[in-house]
């Protein structure tokens, strides 16, 4: 590389040649990020590992719909470090280009940036072609920009054009290979909720070389055309407008019951979602025969959800009948013992979990909520608050086994306190439904005997 073509790449704020080394500040962060990520969800669970090459250049296409998490939960399932490219106005000030530029993370300019900005572009695509050559990893969501459905959006060309300019080098010879990853969350926005992450099989660019230098845009559309195909099965994907709503409440309602149809008697988030795309797949068949079919059921499923929103309960409460009486005064005498330590565990933790919410109130955008409750929350926040309250302990009291301990005891007794609250949520509304239930109040009742006939319903459908 020139000296000219260095300094042309050094206008760009954020285009850093060599991003792919790993610094001292890399490794420290990377670390604390790492352990702060996995307390984030409350279980998540990583398939395909296995499908990611070794000593070869790798290129992640996973689908994106939550935001700066996506980028998160690359980085931390999969082996090795990896280069990212996120929107280039977030690289405006040099400074936290920099520390973008530490984190592995390179500008990438869209058409909304201004159509003199798109050219900078090559800039960045010359760096990460190099990133690719010294058989780095790279990470680009190839839809562009999120989305809050689970489906896959029209994919972009430029992590296309990127792949066939690192496979130049090796024309039709194996060489770069492009991984899907399917991201599944229960939940954008909440805290301590389940992630699936599935790594596909990887596609061979070499295989649609041939036809890329025949042809550039008929070998590009191929790829593309490739990794529709492929990202679709590692991801939910659901393509029905009319009965999303219908498909996403039946997740929630029959995938119970579709395991037990499958034979699958494991309960990890894997088992239910090879549950959930086989009820789908079942369902769009129905669907394409003879659409009429759906009707009895959107009209069962929308209310259902509606009602359940209305009554502040999930769907485990009414297909448990909520909880029997017995049950209800156990959950609450677990609840008062345990209270002590949930209010010195919510005391202590208060920054943590109040300030991320109220910072997210303005947010517009509820795909961003969860990176910012993780970012300033967890990473700002949390340790932050935590030297604070224990200097000020050090300084009331003798003794430093006082403040150690004290230091120690705060992450746990906030888990606690976590466990505490879900667990309150989940008595009250519980004992609330099993009381109506019991007394055989109709909007129990009818919400009891709703549930039942999508079930059945569903089941009719897909057998």
């Amino acid at each position: 590389m020139t000296k000219l073509n260095q300094m042309a790449k050094r206008k760009v704020i954020g285009a850093l040649d060599r991003i792919d080394r790993r610094s001292i500040a890399y490794t420290l962060i990377y670390s604390y990020v790492s352990n702060v990520f996995s307390q984030f969800y409350r279980k998540f669970e990583v398939h395909g590992l296995e499908n990611i090459p070794k000593d070869a250049p790798v290129i992640f296409t996973p689908n994106h719909q939550n935001a700066l998490m996506d980028a998160l939960i690359v980085l931390f399932s999969s082996p090795g470090d990896t280069v990212f490219l996120a929107r280039a106005d977030l690289f405006r000030k040099k400074m936290l280009a920099k520390v973008l530029n530490t984190l592995k993370i390179l500008p990438v300019f869209r058409i909304r940036d201004g159509v003199e900005e798109l050219g900078k572009n090559q800039e960045i695509f010359d760096i990460t072609v190099g990133v690719l050559h010294r058989k780095h990893q790279l990470c680009l969501m190839p839809e562009g920009n999120h989305g809050d459905h689970r489906r896959l959006r029209t994919l972009g060309k430029g992590v296309f054009r990127i792949a066939f300019s690192a496979q130049e080098k090796m024309k039709n010879e194996p060489y770069v290979k492009i991984v899907p990853v399917g991201l599944d969350f229960s939940d954008y926005i909440k805290h301590n909720q389940d992630l699936h992450i599935w790594y596909g099989k990887p596609i061979e660019v070499s295989e649609y070389w041939d036809t890329f230098e025949e042809n550039g845009p008929r070998g590009i559309n191929q790829l593309k055309k490739r990794l529709e195909d492929e990202l679709k099965p590692v991801m939910i994907h659901i393509e029905t407008e009319e009965y999303y709503d219908t498909y996403m409440g039946l997740r929630t309602i029959f995938n119970e019951r579709m395991r037990e149809i499958l034979g699958i008697g494991g309960k990890r988030l894997h088992d239910k979602f090879i549950a959930d795309k086989e009820m789908i797949s079942r369902l769009d068949a129905v669907l394409e025969k003879d659409e009429q079919q759906l009707v009895p059921l959107k009209e069962k499923v929308e209310p259902y959800m509606q009602q359940l929103s209305v009554m502040n309960i999930r769907d485990w409460v009414v297909r448990q009948k909520g909880f029997g009486g017995m049950q209800a005064l156990w959950r609450y005498i677990t609840l008062l013992v345990t209270f002590p330590v949930f209010l010195y565990g919510l005391i202590n933790n208060a920054l943590m979990y109040f300030l991320p919410v109220r910072m997210v109130r303005k947010v517009k955008d509820l795909q961003f909520h969860s990176s910012i409750k993780a970012g300033a929350g967890m990473l700002l926040v949390t340790p932050i608050s935590y030297l604070l309250q224990t200097l000020i302990v050090a300084l009331l009291t003798d003794g430093w086994y006082i403040w150690l301990g004290y230091l120690v005891s705060l992450y746990p007794a906030g888990k606690v306190a976590l466990w505490w609250y879900f667990r309150w949520k989940k008595t009250v509304r519980g004992a609330w439904f099993g009381r109506k239930f019991r007394k055989k109040k109709k909007e129990a009742t009818e919400m009891v005997a709703l549930r039942q006939e999508i079930v059945d319903t569903t089941e009719a459908l897909v057998l």
